[in-house]
């Protein structure tokens, strides 16, 4: 019976408002995800309970909302606690001269004891929520903050030192969140060297292993710089803009393995105008104008070119 309250009161007081916060944070910004120690989970659950476990209490000790609902089963609050506690230490108080009274009075002090806990939990995990819903908030508007003001420097030293601690070092890399709002629909482009050749494209997914490490990258409208064709055309004399040494790569997606990355460069650019479709050009122009459709572009295999 003892490792069945001392389960109880982990799970309801650590284990699940840490769960609930992090719930709630992540529906602005996914939270850190890895595999933490017993001690790292406990410490973080702690960290974040303490607050919404003092305004739970104050509210239900110092005011009427304490006894609502009112409770009739078994005995009073105190007594429930007292005689629960009591039978979960052996001792001469617990010598039963009748088995059957005896079982009933406990099963009236656990259940009584049981409900005045579920509305301390409920209170507690609803301020958890509450908690967690309000950081992600603050830290999704982290591009926001004017260090001239000293409210937004204090939300922002708040950030630095607490919640993005919280969050992966990939989702401020990787997205446009830690700029200002005006920015947080431009894409994320990507130059990167990987196992000697160099490629660029936009970002649109990476994947993280337990320990939070980057395992790989997923880019869009991918392309390979020819650096061979390059010093072939400085040997030659010919002298070309680099952006002509970019080659195409066929496919929707070209996945990136992280241990072949070896540096890259991250830029945030504002997202290109997708193309006009024929129906559109028409409907802007009218059905009488003459649209000559253009010729197809050469393209050359980026793998087996030489």
């Amino acid at each position: 019976m003892s490792a069945l309250v001392a389960g109880f009161l982990l799970i309801g007081y650590l284990l699940a408002p840490g769960v609930i916060y992090r719930l709630f944070f992540s529906a602005y910004i996914p939270a850190r995800r890895y595999q933490r120690t017993r001690t790292e989970e406990v410490v973080f659950s702690l960290l974040v309970t303490m607050v919404p476990f003092l305004l739970s209490w104050i509210l239900l000790i110092q005011t009427p909302l304490g006894h609502y609902p009112t409770l009739t089963i078994g005995s009073a609050k105190t007594e429930a606690y007292r005689t629960v506690f009591r039978s979960l230490l052996p001792g001469p108080e617990l010598a039963p001269s009748n088995p059957i009274v005896l079982r009933a009075h406990l099963a009236d002090a656990y259940l009584r004891s049981f409900f005045e806990q579920a509305r301390f939990l409920a209170l507690l995990w609803l301020f958890c929520g509450i908690e967690g819903w309000i950081s992600g908030l603050i830290v999704s508007r982290y591009g926001e903050y004017n260090t001239n003001q000293s409210i937004h420097r204090l939300l922002k030293r708040f950030c630095d030192d607490f919640l993005l601690t919280y969050v992966s070092e990939w989702e401020l890399l990787f997205t446009t969140r830690s700029l200002p709002r005006s920015q947080q629909d431009f894409d994320v482009e990507i130059d990167a060297l990987a196992a000697d050749i160099l490629y660029r494209g936009k970002l649109v997914d990476w994947f993280l292993d337990q320990d939070g490490k980057l395992e790989g990258i997923f880019l869009e409208r991918a392309a390979r710089y020819q650096q061979k064709d390059l010093e072939r055309d400085r040997e030659r004399g010919a002298e070309k803009p680099r952006e002509a040494y970019w080659r195409m790569i066929p496919g929707a997606k070209l996945y990136l393995v992280a241990s072949t990355i070896a540096n890259y460069n991250i830029r945030y650019v504002p997202p290109s105008q997708p193309e006009m479709t024929l129906a559109e050009l028409r409907a802007r122009f009218g059905d009488e104008a003459i649209i000559t459709p253009l010729p197809p572009d050469s393209f050359e295999d980026p793998i087996n070119s030489p």
